[in-house]
């Protein structure tokens, strides 16, 4: 099916984002779940999301803030608005989807829901006078997220000389040592509050650059401002797309 997005600057909290600071939108997938022997988000997350998400890649949003793009038609999509560093400034915290052949269209980024279209029926979406845009993959560290082989690998590069079970630095272990249920590493991130995703709270309507890659403290300590640590290009989307993904 087809995608429209109108304007991606009309929305809850979006009034402060600049025209241009979006520059596409992450498309990912919550993946179905058969059955939850718990009840809670263990053992898939610590304290978080209760379903594991598939990235399936991005599309262009247009200056006006339009965007118009194919997806898998009868998946549980949702999106993320990232912005020319790739971090996200807006998470949607529900997820939508597309029949066979539909085209589906939306006002804004969790716009108001008795506002109409505006700029239809007036030729005024650059992203309509154009074909819809394809999904690309391209430059994305992986598909669907794994800790231990997509992360850890990153954290025993730069953060484990200091941060290990025998110094300890701040406190913190980042080692890949297993705990009862999770490494130490995956653990002391969300425990010392270095994710934000939402993290099960019944809460919405967050403020731009609050969840994912844009509010996550991580975030910070991978850009040389901590201790000197900066991360390559390819090692940060690492950390970035992770974040993204639901930590």
């Amino acid at each position: 099916g087809v995608f429209v997005l109108e304007n991606v600057y009309e929305g809850r909290q979006m009034v402060d984002v600049k025209r241009g600071t979006i520059k596409k939108l992450l498309v990912l997938e919550s993946l179905p779940k058969p059955i939850n022997y718990t009840g809670g988000m263990d053992p898939l997350s610590y304290k978080g999301t209760f379903t594991l998400p598939r990235v399936w890649g991005t599309v262009p949003v247009e200056e006006d803030g339009s965007a118009h793009f194919r997806a898998p038609a009868l998946r549980a999509l949702f999106f993320i608005a990232l912005d020319e560093n790739g971090r996200a400034v807006k998470r949607m915290q529900s997820f939508t989807q597309v029949m066979p052949g539909e085209t589906l269209g939306c006002v804004g980024c969790h716009e108001n829901r008795t506002l109409a279209p505006r700029g239809y029926a007036t030729g005024t979406v650059l992203a309509l006078r154009r074909p819809p845009s394809v999904i690309s993959s391209e430059g994305l560290a992986f598909d669907v997220p794994d800790f231990p082989k997509h992360v850890q690998p990153v954290l025993n590069k730069y953060c484990v000389r200091c941060h290990n079970g025998e110094k300890r630095a701040g406190g913190v272990d980042l080692s890949e040592d297993r705990g009862v249920m999770f490494s130490k590493g995956y653990y002391s991130l969300v425990a010392w509050n270095q994710v934000r995703d939402g993290r099960n709270y019944p809460k919405s309507n967050y403020a731009p650059y609050e969840l994912g890659s844009g509010g996550s403290p991580l975030m910070n300590k991978i850009d040389g401002s901590h201790n000197g640590v900066k991360l390559t290009p390819a090692d940060a989307g690492v950390i970035r797309l992770w974040l993204d993904a639901s930590a």
